[in-house]
């Protein structure tokens, strides 16, 4: 009686056993094939109220986004603009835009290799100072790298190279900007010649900035003075 019983539970856990396999095989299968050929599923835009300088030199307002597709270089080459009541982002090019913004970051663009980049400001005033992202390799293995450039905007005739963009060393970097803030050494002198932090040489540059105008002590200002709404034109 006791084995019998013990066979009826066995066949019974059997059978029940080989529905439960069929159907996460059904459902499984279907999953697949739901899932569109040759696309990776995209995230929704994530939108912050933001700016763009067109070629014209208008400004015009409307929203950006802020987690773009291929991550945090696609903001070096261009940015995804949401005009006023667009359903829709429009992909804007270097060759629409010559500077934009959003969350306090603001970009310019800038001649650089073969082609034009944009340089986000760190700092910004009579000495600008900006960091450009690229993929890089470290030990062979792919890392996203900064670079940092300077402009002394003010320069005189004398050091009128400095007006120029140029590339700062991570390694020398004290070295390098000394020329730039010679006229104010004690910010300079502050500085770890041994340690490259972008946020500390961005507040020694604001210091520097101080003394010649107040764009050193504030977010970067849009530059332009006249503002449209975005038109179709623009985006097109």
């Amino acid at each position: 009686m006791f084995k019998a019983l013990i066979n009826i539970f066995d066949n019974y856990y059997k059978q029940n056993m080989k529905k439960i396999f069929s159907i996460l095989f059904i459902s499984s299968t279907l999953m697949i094939l739901a899932q569109p050929k040759g696309k990776d599923p995209k995230m929704s835009p994530t939108l912050s109220p933001g700016y763009y300088c067109n070629l014209k030199g208008d400004t015009v307002k409307g929203e950006i986004q802020t987690n773009p597709t291929n991550g945090e270089l696609d903001f070096y080459n261009g940015f995804n603009f949401k005009p006023k009541g667009a359903a829709k982002v429009t992909p804007i090019s270097n060759k629409k835009a010559k500077s934009y913004g959003f969350d306090g970051r603001h970009f310019s663009l800038f001649p650089f290799g073969e082609g034009f980049v944009y340089l986000e400001y760190i700092a910004k005033g009579r000495l600008n100072f900006f960091e450009y992202k690229i993929m890089g390799k470290k030990e062979g293995q792919p890392v996203v790298e900064s670079l940092y450039f300077m402009q002394d905007t003010k320069a005189d005739e004398a050091n009128k190279e400095l007006r120029e963009l140029k590339r700062i060393s991570q390694k020398f970097y004290k070295k390098e900007i000394k020329p730039y803030m010679k006229d104010q050494i004690a910010t300079w002198d502050n500085l770890d010649k041994f340690v490259f932090n972008k946020e500390v040489i961005g507040n020694a540059i604001r210091e520097f900035n101080r003394y010649y105008d107040n764009s050193g002590t504030e977010t970067p200002q849009i530059e332009t003075e006249k503002v449209t709404e975005e038109t179709k034109e623009e985006t097109e």
